[in-house]
């Protein structure tokens, strides 16, 4: 029967396969930079966009680390603690990291594409900061409330 446990289980697995999948990637993804740039602009050649792909992978793996560990202390029922507002944050501002250098990427590439995933990436980071505001309010909420009698 599902249930919220199934679902965390569920999520974690998912975000260990991806991250197998991100870190896997760093063996071909420098032949996918250069397939790509057989048909497109290259401002800074084939080091550059593999040393900026590369950064963008790395980022998106420390991302996936800090999403483990929140669905971890969720799954211990540590809901409202301030090591989660801590994840939340530093997820947002990975997000933030992978926009603004897909936002270069694009800049320099004129590709539309990273353009888009530039936008979508800050806009998860946007919300994820909303995110974070409300659980470091309900954390400041719930410390409050156990220093209550």
């Amino acid at each position: 029967m599902w249930n919220k446990e199934m679902s965390v289980l569920l999520s974690k697995g998912l975000i260990i396969l991806t991250l197998v999948m991100a870190v896997s990637s760093v063996g071909w993804f420098s032949q996918c930079i250069g397939m790509i740039e057989e048909y497109y602009y290259r401002p800074f050649g084939h080091v550059g966009s593999c040393v900026l792909g590369f950064t963008v992978i790395a980022f998106c793996c420390a991302l996936l680390v800090f999403l483990f560990m929140l669905l971890n202390n969720i799954s211990k029922k540590k809901i409202f603690v301030p090591e989660n507002v801590k994840n939340l944050r530093i997820i947002s501002w990975c997000c933030f990291a992978v926009a603004a250098l897909l936002a270069v990427w694009g800049i320099l590439t004129f590709l539309e594409i990273i353009f888009l995933a530039a936008f979508i990436v800050g806009f998860i980071g946007l919300i994820l900061r909303v995110v974070k505001n409300v659980f470091e309010e309900a954390v400041s909420i719930k410390e409050e409330n156990d220093f209550t009698v």
